[in-house]
């Protein structure tokens, strides 16, 4: 099988074969044991990691959805707009509205029209976003992966033949290491929300008086 002439781009790796990655580990050591899922990731050849990354590939788009309907239903439907929802109330979104009003002639109907009008103007000049987008749309689904470990992570500990205080306290480090792992996803995750969001709406008045500048007067 023959990918050489595939694109990926940065999100395709970061948001969604990186997930989907972690999902097929995790389903893996659930059916398998995690030493049958050591022995195999030792032996795998070529063959097998080309069908493996394509397979992730499909696997990361469901882990990315799951992780959207997860954090939607508990947290709401623009939770995760929140930092361009608090920018636009905010003092701040003053110059972004008159640059947009002068430039359209009106004012725009809603901070998600305003933000794709903005983000359409700066894309040239933010090239970062993407990488902010990808970076943690990967954290949200480390999040949502954090809560589906403990599932293999149950089985392999309770299967074993330790001493049932031994298993409860081996289950409850497990628990409190995939909470902090989880927490500090989630702080990852808004901070580059946050960062996509708001520094797209800061850089576009200077876009704009940049490109006004350059237009020769009558």
């Amino acid at each position: 099988m023959d990918l050489s002439k595939l694109k990926l781009d940065v999100y395709d790796f970061l948001g969604i074969i990186l997930p989907g990655l972690v999902a097929i580990a995790e389903g893996w050591i659930f059916l398998r044991g995690w030493d049958a899922f050591i022995l195999s990731m030792s032996h795998i050849g070529g063959t097998s990691l080309t069908l493996l990354l394509v397979f992730a590939f499909g696997i990361g788009h469901l882990v990315q959805e799951l992780s959207d309907v997860a954090i939607q239903w508990t947290k709401g439907s623009r939770y995760k707009y929140r930092a361009r929802d608090e920018f636009w109330k905010s003092d701040e979104s003053k110059t972004v509205k008159e640059s947009i009003a002068k430039e359209l002639g009106c004012e725009v109907a809603s901070v998600d029209a305003a933000y794709d009008f903005c983000l359409a103007k700066v894309s040239e000049h933010f090239q970062k976003r993407d990488i902010f987008i990808a970076t943690s749309d990967l954290s949200r689904s480390f999040v949502a992966m954090c809560f589906v470990a403990l599932i293999p992570s149950a089985k392999i500990i309770f299967w074993q033949s330790a001493a049932r205080r031994v298993r409860s306290l081996e289950f409850a480090a497990v628990v409190a290491l995939l909470g902090v792992v989880g927490m500090l996803s989630w702080r990852r995750m808004m901070r580059y929300r946050y960062l996509a969001d708001v520094t797209v709406f800061r850089i576009y008045p200077a876009v704009a008086s940049e490109r006004n500048s350059d237009e020769p007067s009558e």
